[in-house]
C-alpha cells in the first residue's frame, strides 16, 4: 500500500460517484455540485453491497475540485451496515490530503489519513505520509505458491484442506516518505514503515477461517507480528502528469529491509523494479498503456505470508481476487489502451469517459533464480473510466481469467 493511494472501499464508491455524473443533474450552486448516489457494488471478497452516497464537490474559479465531501451508509450482507465519513482536499496542484472514518455494526473498520506535498524546497522535494487502521472480515487466503488451489479438498478425519479461506486481518500502518529531486527527472527517496499486523477469524459464512484449512501459515503469519521497514528507491519520472498521465514514462528501483535487530518480528530483504511507459497514438487520443513489474523477497521460511509479494485485485492480475497468488517473488505485465470517446460539461467540471481494453499476464514464484514467464496467469478484459481533471480518475474495469470474472471500481489508473 503506497502513502499516497485511497482505500478500495472508497476508491469504489468515488468511482460510482463520477459515473453517476452522467444521470443526476443535482448541481446547488456555481462553486459546489451534490450528487446523490444509490450504490450497487460487487466485490470478490466482499459480495454486494447496496447503499446511498452523497458527493459535494466544492470547484474553484477555474472550475476544478478543491474539496470533495463523499459521506455514504451501506450495507453488506457480511458486514452489516457500515457508515463512512470522507473528506478529500486539493488545495494545490502540488498539494493533497484525505480523511476517512467508517466502522460497521460487526468488525470491520476503515481509518485513514493521507498528505502529499510536492511543493518543498521550491518543488525539488517531497513528503508523502499515511496513517492506516482497518479491520477486514472478508480477506481471503488460498494457500502458497503459483498454482494454489481455488477449491478446497478434504483429508480423511483431518476437514478441509487447501483451498480458499477467509480471516478478519487487523492492520495498522504509518509511513512517512520524504524524496528529493536530483535531476530534472530523477528523485532518490526513503521510506520508513510501521506495521503492526493481526489475523483474526472472518466472518464470511460458508468459508473455513485461514488456521483451518492452511495450518502451515502457523510461523509464517497466522500468530501476526509487527515490522520496522527502511525503503530506499531510485526514480526516473517524465511523465507529464502524476494522476492522468497522456505520455512519458515512469521507472523505478528499490530495496528495503526488516531485522529482529532492529525490533522487527523477523529479518527479510526486498528488492524489485517497476517501469511504465505511455505513448500517445493518433495526435493523443488513444494512449497506450505498457507495464513491466518485478518484486523479489529474500528471508525465511518464517517470513508472513502478509509480508510476501502477491498477485489479483485492482492493480494486478483484474480476473482475481485480491492477494489470490502468494509467493516470495512476483513478475507481472500490463498493457491497455486508453480511448477517450465522451466528453462534455457536468455539474461544473470537464468530464470525460473514456473505454480501455487490456491484457495482462503474471506469476508468483518461490525461488529468485526461477523464471519470471514460466507459469503465467493471462487476463483479459475491459475498463470504464470517468476522468475529471487535473486529479480524479474513476473506474469500472472487468477482467475474466482462469477462474471467472471479476469486477472492479475505484479511483486512480491500476497503473
Amino acid at each position: 500500500m503506497g502513502a499516497d493511494q485511497l482505500s478500495a472501499r472508497h476508491r469504489s464508491l468515488i468511482a460510482a460517484a463520477l459515473g453517476a455524473a452522467l444521470f443526476w443533474p443535482a448541481a446547488v450552486g456555481a462553486d459546489k455540485s451534490f450528487i446523490p448516489i444509490p450504490e450497487i457494488i460487487t466485490d470478490p471478497n466482499e459480495g454486494n453491497t447496496i447503499g446511498l452516497l452523497a458527493v459535494v464537490l466544492f470547484l474553484d474559479e477555474k472550475d476544478e475540485i478543491k474539496y470533495m465531501l463523499a459521506p455514504d451508509f451501506r450495507y453488506n450482507q457480511t458486514k452489516g451496515a457500515f457508515p463512512t465519513f470522507r473528506f478529500f482536499g486539493y488545495p494545490s496542484p502540488a498539494r493533497r490530503y484525505s480523511v476517512v472514518a467508517g466502522k460497521s455494526t460487526t468488525r470491520d473498520e476503515d481509518y485513514e489519513l493521507e498528505y502529499t506535498d510536492r511543493s518543498f524546497w521550491e518543488g525539488r522535494a517531497f513528503v508523502l505520509a499515511s496513517f492506516l487502521r482497518e479491520k477486514d472480515s472478508t480477506e481471503r487466503f488460498f494457500g502458497f505458491g503459483n498454482d494454489s488451489r481455488e477449491t478446497p479438498f478434504s483429508a480423511p478425519r483431518r476437514g478441509p484442506r487447501g483451498g480458499e479461506s477467509n480471516y478478519t486481518d487487523v492492520d495498522t500502518q504509518a509511513q512517512a516518505t520524504p524524496g528529493v529531486w536530483l535531476l530534472p527527472y530523477a528523485n532518490l527517496s526513503y521510506r520508513m514503515r510501521i506495521r503492526d499486523y493481526g489475523v483474526e477469524p472472518g466472518q464470511v459464512s460458508g468459508i473455513p477461517f485461514i488456521a483451518v484449512t492452511h495450518p502451515e501459515t502457523r510461523g509464517r503469519g497466522l500468530e501476526g507480528g509487527t515490522y520496522w521497514a527502511h525503503q530506499v528507491a531510485l526514480t526516473y519520472d517524465s511523465r507529464d502528469s502524476s494522476d492522468i498521465p497522456t505520455q512519458g514514462a515512469l521507472a523505478f528501483a528499490y530495496s528495503e529491509m526488516a531485522a529482529e535487530q532492529l525490533g522487527s518480528h523477523t529479518s527479510f530483504v526486498k528488492f524489485g523494479a517497476d517501469w511504465r511507459d505511455f505513448i500517445p497514438l493518433h495526435k493523443g487520443n488513444p494512449i497506450l498503456a505498457l507495464r513491466a513489474v518485478a518484486n523479489y523477497t529474500t528471508g525465511d521460511r518464517d517470513t508472513p505470508f502478509w509480508e510476501q509479494s502477491s498477485l489479483g485485485g485492482r492493480r494486478g492480475l483484474r480476473g482475481f481476487g485480491s492477494h489470490r497468488f502468494i509467493d516470495f517473488n512476483r513478475s507481472l505485465g500490463q498493457v491497455e489502451v486508453r480511448t477517450r470517446v465522451y466528453q462534455r460539461k457536468l455539474f461544473g467540471v470537464n468530464f470525460e469517459l473514456e473505454v480501455a481494453p487490456f491484457t495482462e499476464a503474471g506469476q508468483v514464484f518461490h525461488k529468485v533464480i526461477e523464471s519470471p514467464v514460466k507459469d503465467l496467469h493471462w487476463v483479459y478484459g475491459v475498463g470504464v473510466r470517468g476522468i475529471v481533471r487535473p486529479q480524479i480518475v474513476g473506474f469500472v474495469d472487468i477482467g475474466r481469467g482462469s477462474e471467472g470474472t471479476a469486477i472492479f471500481t475505484g479511483v486512480d489508473y491500476p497503473f
